[in-house]
């Protein structure tokens, strides 16, 4: 199993809650969550900061989590990112 941890940095909040909101609007958030090999995808906003989004991944494998990288919604993400100048920040931590 394989945790991404992904945090997003944005211009301001407004951008924040703007990105996150196009992400439910479009439902990428929930095929994600039904693609194969997926445990777990879920955003959080980190309490004291107003321009940082969250996002839990769990994946059965890297494998799996690679594939997920290769589909349509996940390169809608990456042009939601650029609308809303994300920085983008990932730790990745492998489990037995």
């Amino acid at each position: 199993m394989t945790d991404f941890f992904v945090t997003y940095t944005m211009p301001t909040r407004e951008d924040r809650d703007g990105y996150l909101k196009e992400i439910q609007d479009r439902g990428i958030d929930e095929i994600s969550r039904g693609e194969e090999g997926c445990i777990r995808y879920d955003y959080f906003f980190p309490v004291g900061s107003d321009n940082t989004l969250f996002l839990w991944e769990q994946w059965e494998s890297r494998e799996h989590q690679k594939v997920h990288c290769e589909t349509a919604h996940f390169a809608e993400l990456g042009k939601l990112k650029e609308k809303y100048k994300a920085v983008t920040d990932i730790q990745i931590e492998d489990r037995a």
